[in-house]
């Protein structure tokens, strides 16, 4: 695992998921991810989960998809797109045309719990979410592929005794 990359000492007017290390814009909810640290965020940024590092984002994301995409109810992306971005607040239908388009997959395909289908899914999502980079002055912000298998090796990892 590479050195953990954090953004929590981001502010405005990177977005949310730069400042709180959570790429998928994770919603707060009664789920105990590991990682979950406390950060006062501006706006609606307290809506949103805030994790010590990015791969703590990562891995919860990653925890989502497969929890989701193993149900027959939300096994394909036309599926999620209303779990995860509702219509009362997202356009939903355009989320998920997006979303398809990034991944390069058939909005209507079932997806399988799969590291590589997950990780297509996952970057897909992010890119729609919060982008892969931000920049603001000299302030470089990025969600990559090996912060993916960073998330992937914690979701792996043993607990600690």
């Amino acid at each position: 695992m590479s050195q953990a990359k954090s953004y929590l000492h981001l502010s405005v007017p990177f977005f949310v998921g730069f400042r709180r290390n959570n790429p998928g814009n994770l919603a707060k909810s009664s789920r105990n991810f590991p990682g979950i640290v406390a950060k006062p965020d501006t706006g609606r940024g307290n809506k949103f989960f805030a994790f010590a590092s990015v791969a703590h984002g990562f891995r919860a994301l990653i925890e989502v998809l497969m929890v989701r995409i193993s149900t027959p109810r939300t096994n394909t992306i036309r599926k999620l797109g209303p779990v995860y971005a509702p219509p009362h607040e997202n356009d939903t239908a355009a989320w998920v045309k997006t979303v398809a388009k990034y991944a390069g997959m058939n909005p209507d395909t079932p997806l399988t719990v799969d590291k590589q289908v997950i990780k297509r899914l996952a970057l897909a999502i992010i890119k729609k979410e919060t982008g892969l980079k931000q920049k603001h002055g000299n302030t470089v912000a990025t969600f990559s592929e090996e912060d993916f298998e960073d998330g992937w090796a914690l979701l792996q990892a043993p607990p600690l005794a």
